[in-house]
């Protein structure tokens, strides 16, 4: 496969956040499984760290009707429903942001997981009662690709 996965993945997520996203700023994992299982294990660690998975966009699916040749690819929308519900509210340009996303795709044997730090969201947003969500879903999305990445042994 070529690279496209890679870089329609890191274009796709540097689109969805209204600024330019460097590389220092993304949080990635490659884990030394198949896609299939991999997407499992993302979708079940989610879930068990107390978020809701709204959708799965199957970014593939619309390369290939495009031509591309691609291996497996999706995005995994997810949040806390209340935070999702209520944050847009109180920060009507949060919702831009939200929900969270992870894309996962495959590249060979591998799988690799990738999103923004949402620590990075500090910048754009500095109100003082953002602060707490921001560094909850940073942890979070690192335990989560720490699951990923420890499941590879």
């Amino acid at each position: 496969m070529r690279a496209y996965p890679a870089v329609l993945g890191l274009m796709l997520l540097a689109a969805t956040w209204a600024a330019a996203v460097r590389a220092d700023e993304l949080l990635m994992v490659r884990v030394n499984r198949a896609f299939p299982e991999t997407m499992a294990r993302l979708q079940d660690s989610i879930v068990s760290h107390g978020y809701t998975i709204s959708r799965v966009q199957q970014v593939d699916v619309g390369l290939k009707a495009n031509g591309y040749a691609t291996a497996p690819y999706r995005i995994v929308f997810f949040g806390k429903p209340d935070e999702m519900r209520e944050l847009p509210v109180a920060h009507p340009a949060i919702a831009a942001y939200l929900p969270l996303q992870i894309v996962i795709f495959a590249e060979r044997d591998d799988t690799l997981v990738v999103t923004a730090d949402p620590l990075k969201l500090a910048t754009f947003f500095p109100q003082p009662d953002l602060q707490p969500h921001f560094t909850a879903w940073a942890r979070d999305i690192r335990a989560i690709l720490s699951e990923l990445r420890d499941s590879n042994d």
